[in-house]
Order: C-alpha cells, then sequence, then structure tokens
C-alpha cells in the first residue's frame, strides 16, 4: 500500500483536530495548507483563527504566514488521499479503479487476485471482485479459526506475513459493525469508543482493513467530514432484505402469441411463392424483400419490445435462421447468388394446423436429454431445450439447470406474476449457482470465462439472464407464456399450456383456438377487429394486406393478397375459410366471388431447363434424327431437344455423332456468363448490391 502505508495512531489520535473545524474552515485549510513551505496568512481569511487553534498549522503573526505542524504531516497526507477519492459519493468501478491505482503497487493486486485468476492480475479485474457483496460476506461467514486463517490466505494475508488471528478477529467485529449501517459512518463514531491503551489495536484493524481493501476511507464531499465503511455497492447488497416470492398480479393488457413459430410460417409462405434471397456474409434477409415480409408479420405492442426484441437480428432473419436449422430451408443458388429455399418438408409443414406446427417445434425441446446447455457458444440453441449457451469450458456436474428452470416457472402461483419480482426472487433466493456447495463452486469458476473475477458475483446476474432469455425465446415466442402489462406499466407474465406442455407439467395444449375480440370483413374487403387477437392476425396476414394494428381496420383484401397466398398452394376455399374462421360474421358473398374469381385466372406452367441442338440445314437434321433416335426430340426443322445429362452422357452423345461425321459445336460445355436482364426463375429481386 502507499499513501495510507502511515502510522494510523498519529492518524487517529490527531483526527480531532479535524472534525472539530467547521465544514468552511476544512475546505480552506485543504485548499490553502502546502505541505512544505508557507502559505499567506491572508489565504485564510476568517477562519484563520480557528486553523491555528486546532493545531495543524504553525503561525508566524509577524511575517504573516503559515505552514504546516510538522507532527501533523502524516494527518494532512491521509486527508489529501481521502479527498482525492471522495469513494462514498462516487461508488463506481472507474472511481475504484482510480483509487487503487493510487494506493496500490502491482505486487499488491497479485497478491490478493485470489484462487480464480487466470494470467496477470489487473485492477479492473480485482475491482469487479473488491465491490461484490462476497468479499467482505466471506469475512463475515468465517465463523472459526480455520475460515479466517483461510480468508486472510486467499488474500495474501498469513501469520506468517504478519497478520495475526487476533487481528483478524478485530477486523471482523469492525466489518461486523460497518455491515449493521445502511451507509459509511464518520470515523469519529468509530474512534469515539476506545481510549488511549485500545486506540492502538483499533490502529492496526484499519490498517489491515485498507490494505485488504474490506474497508474503505473517504472526505464526505458536503463537509468533508472523515468517513469509513464498506464498499457502498457491497454493502448495499449484503443489506437487501431476501426477496419475497412473486404473487398474482392483475393486467390491464394481454398479449399471447407463438411469436416465433408465426414468423417462420409467413416468411415461409414467401418463400415457397418465389426464393428469398440473402446476402453472401451473413446469410440475412435483403432489405427491401425484409420490409415486404415485415408487413407481413404480427405487430407486437411496443411494451413487450423490450423483451421480444432482438438487439441484433431482425425478427425475419431470426424466422429463417430458425427456418434452416429445423431443416424447412435451404440455401440454394439462383443466377450464382444464395437464395432461401423450400423444399418437401418445407411445403409439408406448412400445410399442417397452427397447433401441429408449434408441436413440430416444441416436441424436440420436450424430449431433449439435455441436463445443462451445452458448454460454450456454439450451442444449436433453435432446436434444444436451452436457448442460451453459459459461459464454462465443460458441463458442470454439480448443475441440473432443466430442473432449475422448470421449477423456477411452475413453482410460480396461477395467473399473471411481475417479471421482475420473478427475476428478482429466482436470481438471489432460488439461484443453483449459489446453492452449489464451496468446493463445487471453485471448481465451476475454474471453467469459465471470467478471469481474475470472482464468479459468484456474476452468479445473480447470469441466472437472471437465462430465465430472462428462456421466457422470451422458448415460453412467449413459442406461445407458452402470456404476455401482461400491468396500471404502472410493469410486464407481467403467466404461463399457458403450451408452456406447462414444454415444461413436463401436462400431457397436450391447445392452440390457435377461437379468439373473443370481434372481427369482421366487409363488403369492402376490409377486416376490421374490434379487439385484440394476435393469433388470427398473424393467419390473416397470409392472404390479406396489412393497413393498420388492432382495434380497427387492420387488413385489406386484394387481388394482388390472394394471388400471393395461392402461389405458395393456399387455394380459394382454404382462403374463404380463414377469413370466415377468423370473422364473428358470415363473409360477404362479393368478396367470396372476387376470391374465386381471382383464384380461377390462375394458369401454371412448368420452367425447366434443357439442351438444343440446332442445325445449319434440315438434311444435317434428318441425319441427326436417324442416329439419335428417340434419344432427340425435334421441336423445329432443324432444332432437337436432348434432355440435361451429367457430362460423360452428353460426352458419349457428341461422340456417337462425331463418328457419323456429324460435328457438334459444344457450346453447353463452356462456362458462359448468363445475360443480366434475363430472369427465368420467379425469385425476389430486391435490387440490392452486396
Amino acid at each position: 500500500m502507499k499513501l495510507f502505508d502511515v502510522e494510523w495512531i498519529a492518524v487517529l489520535r490527531d483526527l480531532h483536530r479535524w472534525t472539530d473545524l467547521s465544514a468552511d474552515a476544512r475546505h480552506v485549510l485543504l485548499a490553502e495548507l502546502k505541505t512544505s513551505g508557507y502559505t499567506n496568512s491572508t489565504r485564510f481569511g476568517a477562519h484563520l483563527d480557528e486553523v491555528v487553534a486546532s493545531g495543524l498549522a504553525r503561525h508566524e503573526p509577524e511575517r504573516g504566514r503559515l505552514s504546516l505542524a510538522e507532527e501533523r504531516r502524516t494527518l494532512l497526507k491521509v486527508l489529501r488521499a481521502m479527498g482525492r477519492h471522495r469513494v462514498f459519493d462516487n461508488a463506481t468501478i472507474p472511481a475504484l479503479i482510480n483509487y487503487m491505482q493510487e494506493h496500490f503497487t502491482q505486487a499488491d493486486i497479485e497478491e490478493q487476485r485470489g484462487p480464480t485468476g487466470y494470467g496477470r492480475a489487473t485492477r479492473e479485474s480485482l475491482a469487479s471482485r473488491v465491490s461484490s457483496a462476497p468479499w467482505p460476506g466471506d469475512l463475515l461467514n468465517a465463523f472459526n479459526e480455520h475460515a479466517l486463517l483461510a480468508w486472510a490466505s486467499e488474500r495474501g494475508r498469513t501469520p506468517a506475513a504478519g497478520t495475526s488471528l487476533e487481528a483478524l478477529r478485530a477486523l471482523q467485529t469492525v466489518v461486523r459493525t460497518l455491515r449493521k449501517r445502511t451507509t459509511a459512518m464518520p470515523l469519529g463514531e468509530l474512534i469515539a469508543p476506545h481510549d488511549a491503551a485500545t486506540l492502538p489495536a483499533l490502529a492496526r484493524t484499519l490498517y489491515l482493513g485498507l490494505d485488504m481493501m474490506v474497508l474503505f476511507v473517504g472526505l464526505r464531499s458536503r463537509d468533508l467530514e472523515p468517513m469509513i465503511g464498506l464498499w457502498p455497492g457491497a454493502l448495499a447488497e449484503l443489506s437487501r432484505p431476501p426477496a419475497a416470492k412473486p404473487t398474482a398480479v392483475v393486467p390491464t393488457e394481454q398479449f399471447e402469441l407463438a411469436v416465433q413459430m408465426e414468423d417462420m410460417t409467413t416468411l415461409l409462405a414467401a418463400i415457397v411463392s418465389a426464393p428469398v434471397r440473402v446476402r453472401n456474409d451473413d446469410v440475412a434477409v435483403f432489405a427491401r424483400t425484409r420490409a415486404e415480409i415485415e408487413l407481413r408479420l404480427t405487430v407486437l405492442p411496443d411494451w413487450a419490445l423490450p423483451l421480444m426484441a432482438d438487439p441484433v437480428l431482425t425478427r425475419v432473419d431470426v424466422a429463417a435462421s430458425a427456418l434452416r436449422l429445423h431443416g424447412l430451408v435451404t440455401i440454394a443458388s439462383h443466377h450464382n447468388k444464395p437464395h432461401l429455399e423450400s423444399g418437401a418438408r418445407g411445403g409439408k409443414w406448412l400445410a399442417l394446423s397452427p397447433h401441429d406446427r408449434l408441436a413440430s417445434l416444441i416436441v424436440p425441446m420436450r424430449n431433449s436429454k439435455l441436463r445443462n446447455p451445452i458448454a460454450g457458444y456454439g450451442a444449436d440453441a433453435a432446436v434444444e431445450f436451452f436457448s442460451f449457451a453459459l459461459p464454462y469450458y465443460q458441463e458442470p456436474k454439480a448443475l441440473h439447470l432443466r430442473e432449475s428452470i422448470t421449477r423456477a416457472f411452475l413453482d410460480l402461483p396461477n395467473g399473471f406474476v411481475a417479471f421482475d419480482a420473478f427475476l428478482d426472487h429466482a436470481s438471489r433466493e432460488a439461484n443453483p449457482f449459489l446453492a452449489l456447495s464451496p468446493e463445487a463452486s471453485r471448481q465451476l469458476q475454474h471453467s469459465m470465462y471470467f478471469g481474475g473475477s470472482d464468479a459468484r458475483a456474476s452468479y445473480q446476474s447470469m441466472w437472471r439472464s437465462a430465465l430472462e432469455r428462456f421466457l422470451a425465446n422458448r415460453l412467449v415466442g413459442l406461445g407458452g407464456a402470456t404476455l401482461g402489462r400491468t396500471t404502472n406499466g410493469a410486464l407481467c407474465f403467466a404461463l399457458t399450456d403450451a408452456g406447462r406442455y414444454l415444461l413436463g407439467a401436462q400431457e397436450q395444449f391447445a392452440y390457435g383456438t377461437a379468439s373473443d375480440a370481434e372481427i369482421v370483413v366487409q363488403p369492402n374487403f376490409d377486416v376490421v377487429f374490434l379487439g385484440v387477437a394476435p393469433s388470427i392476425e398473424a393467419r390473416i396476414a397470409r392472404v390479406a394486406d396489412r393497413v393498420g394494428v388492432a382495434p380497427g381496420l387492420v387488413f385489406r383484401i386484394s387481388r394482388a393478397s390472394v394471388l400471393r397466398a395461392a402461389e405458395s398452394g393456399v387455394t380459394a376455399d382454404e382462403v374463404i375459410g380463414t377469413l370466415s374462421d377468423a370473422s364473428t360474421k358470415p363473409v360477404p358473398k362479393n368478396v367470396q366471388r372476387e376470391i374465386v374469381g381471382w383464384v380461377a385466372t390462375i394458369r401454371r406452367a412448368r420452367l425447366r431447363a434443357i439442351q438444343v441442338i440446332d442445325c445449319e440445314s434440315a438434311e444435317a437434321a434428318d441425319r441427326i434424327a436417324v442416329v439419335l433416335g428417340a434419344k432427340a426430340q425435334r421441336l423445329t426443322p432443324t432444332l432437337f431437344e436432348l434432355p440435361i445429362a451429367t457430362p460423360a452422357a452428353r460426352a458419349a452423345t457428341l461422340r456417337r455423332l462425331r463418328v457419323s461425321g456429324l460435328f457438334i459445336d459444344d457450346q453447353a460445355g463452356k462456362v458462359v456468363a448468363p445475360p443480366k436482364r434475363k430472369r427465368r426463375e420467379p425469385v425476389w429481386d430486391d435490387g440490392d448490391e452486396e
């Protein structure tokens, strides 16, 4: 330790000379009195007599100057150091790092790094440990001699290094005293009960606590009162009462939809109509196409976005990734550019009912055998029970996080519970990481990416984040929870049948049932929602154009929207059936007639690639017909169509013709750049360049 490596008995003995000064006199003295040399007495103004009477300065009236009293030099040195780092007024990690920079050498940092450090210890890594509750908490929980010595040994302080068991017990007593306070206490209050006989022991204890960064001292900004205490953040965490179990709340707004499944369905319907172009580098859907598809997605309420919105990926790209991971689409090349393309499996999935589509996503997750997330960040989070990875090198044997997540959600009361109250209680009172034995915790810390920090300080935030991501991606995203908002704007949620099914609490679930909201298809082709019905919105969006959000005018049925649905394989009866199932009144006859008429105009043709032999004369064509026979189809007197063949088969055909004296210029065997302006396949064309 640097600046605080002083005779603290002198500081404690003379501290009253400072605390007896008025606040204004303290400010003037700290600013004007030099540690060496002289200061003009006029600089102290009306506080001159008060400063002189304190005994902190020597006054030479005849010369009009003051100088620091040599016997008070240690006190002023400590006060100036306390004034530069007012830790109780600015308890931030950068402030703590600056404090450590001034007071501790690199050797000091290395001594206190603890057993969980890897590589060279830094002030940043140690600051994250010092500012956490376990740093003083471990001392408070050391209830016997062995535990006290072990605590000191981890911080480089052993009896061999001069740290006695008596000193550790005295430090523990001081920490317990400060633990009872909600804020730091004046240093004078800590000194007051001591006399000349006990003050030296307190000075040694104070030095030990400062040296081990369990105790901190600093001047209070408003009056420069010397304060002592635990690091404020650690004290606040130690002082927090146990988190209460969440209780039922009543929401004023609700939102329930299997957002991920419905987004996947909407995007897949677009892909079936025409392959969707994606970028080469990150396989993201191009902006223009993404904007068109986003118009068909169900609009999420603003109050749900903090939980549901991905900070990096758009909903379309999240859906595209899920479709690929579930094998419902593949990446294929069209005109040498990558596109998302649907195969037979995707078409079959799209033809399923909403319930069965959702079940196909949930069942593999429900049947997953994983006890814990896969180690590292390469986990296949789209098809496993866990929607997240944790920062450890290998699976911790002492944990069973699937059981912990299941219990955390299934133990909730029926109905809605406050989101923050749930996370607070689960992360603090039902945290599987905090429940580990000391040995299991140490083993886990050695396998985690925490460097020199104490992983226990991150257990709460880590488990809180895991539960939040599971709620967003697995429950709300798959219709397993209903979101709500209370009168004060706080987020709440309630499990649904699908959520309990995923967690193994029941054997079946319902999804896509009728809504209580009144929905009317009007003769002018408008679809009006008199209430909110997200699941019905998701279905109608595939056969109509979105023009608003519920309640109110939400969709308009158009020829383009019906033809778009028909292109993905939907029939006129299915379009009318979708509208009839949603509408609380019969679909107007004129709307039904137009839909049938629009679909009736559809004609389908097949686009295929062929090879052509183009002859210079009819005589040459006649000879080719004799040589190839049924293997070539004559299109015109001089044109023949050949089936697409492998290079070897094409070479054999050319050889047969060559033997007969018919020489073919094989343009098909050459790499020819396709014309840029001609497209022979239906694809989403953004016009964007990579």
